[in-house]
């Protein structure tokens, strides 16, 4: 008995780490999806970004309270883009959850400043479905 609830014990442990072929082409999907935003970013596409975020989406910035409104979002995100400073990011890494309906991934974003230097940050997502979509759910970065 004590081996068999010891097996259980394991397996429960264990589960999470085991990964899915469609796991995996989610996880291809939260990356690509990242690039597309990037690129959106870079174009100034506000209504393809808008269009990437979930109904209750949050926004977290740094020096700022969360922001989770989504006309909010929307003006951060329009002021943003405004900004001289141009920013692309790409993910090093993303998890689908075992169920596939949450993910996150995370990370290298880079500023370049109008006076030609540039910062490197790092960015956390997570992600939900909507409607069989992948949607932003919290978007962090510093």
């Amino acid at each position: 008995m004590l081996l068999i609830q010891r097996f259980s014990l394991g397996l429960l442990v264990l589960m999470p780490f085991f990964v899915t072929a469609e796991n995996a082409n989610e996880e291809s999907q939260i990356i690509e999806l990242e690039s597309k935003w990037s690129a959106m970013f870079g174009k100034g596409d506000l209504n393809g970004i808008m269009s990437l975020m979930a109904s209750d989406s949050v926004l977290i910035m740094p020096g700022s309270e969360p922001i989770s409104e989504v006309d909010e979002i929307r003006h951060a995100t329009k002021i943003m883009l405004e900004s001289d400073a141009q920013v692309s990011w790409s993910s090093n890494f993303a998890f689908v959850s075992t169920s596939g309906d949450m993910a996150y991934d995370y990370g290298t974003a880079i500023t370049k400043l109008p006076d030609g230097s540039e910062v490197e940050g790092y960015y956390l997502v997570v992600w939900v479905k909507e409607g069989g979509q992948w949607k932003v759910a919290a978007d962090m970065f510093n």
